[in-house]
């Protein structure tokens, strides 16, 4: 079986325009911001330290990427997030998914039998500590009339 896997449902023109909208700002939180530091960090360490021409948004961006595409090489060439259809469960994943399925609803069972069993003790015990409640107040009053 698989963990963790999340599927996320787009329905109806809200749905695609939420998608553009959280798009344009993946882009510009991921690409165009560090693409402009980038650029801005090369324009200032180049000014200061040394004789490199300045670089615009677009050198910036190629910068950035090249950055980027050394991090995701260095790690092996992982990602965090990755977009795919999940694929249906074979016959194995299908039967042992169903077996915990049953035995989660065999433990609730027992579970509910057992709360029953706890409420119906502690009912009785109220019951027996009020009658011997009861009993040694009619005996105080009876030794009272005595």
């Amino acid at each position: 079986m698989r963990k963790g896997t999340k599927i996320i449902q787009i329905a109806g023109f809200r749905g695609i325009m939420l998608v553009l909208f959280i798009g344009t700002c993946l882009a510009a939180g991921f690409i165009m911001f560090p693409a402009k530091v980038a650029m801005y960090l090369w324009n200032n360490i180049a000014a200061e330290y040394f004789m490199i021409p300045a670089i615009n948004i677009w050198q910036g961006l190629l910068l950035w990427a090249g950055i980027a595409l050394s991090f995701y090489i260095a790690n092996g060439g992982n990602l965090l997030i990755s977009f795919h259809e999940p694929a249906q469960l074979n016959e194995d994943e299908m039967r042992v998914l169903m077996e915990r399925i049953r035995l989660q609803a065999q433990a609730r069972r027992l579970n509910a039998m057992l709360m029953k069993a706890d409420t119906l003790k502690e009912i009785t015990k109220q019951n027996e500590s009020e009658k011997t409640d009861t009993n040694k107040v009619s005996e105080d009053i009876n030794e009272k009339k005595s």
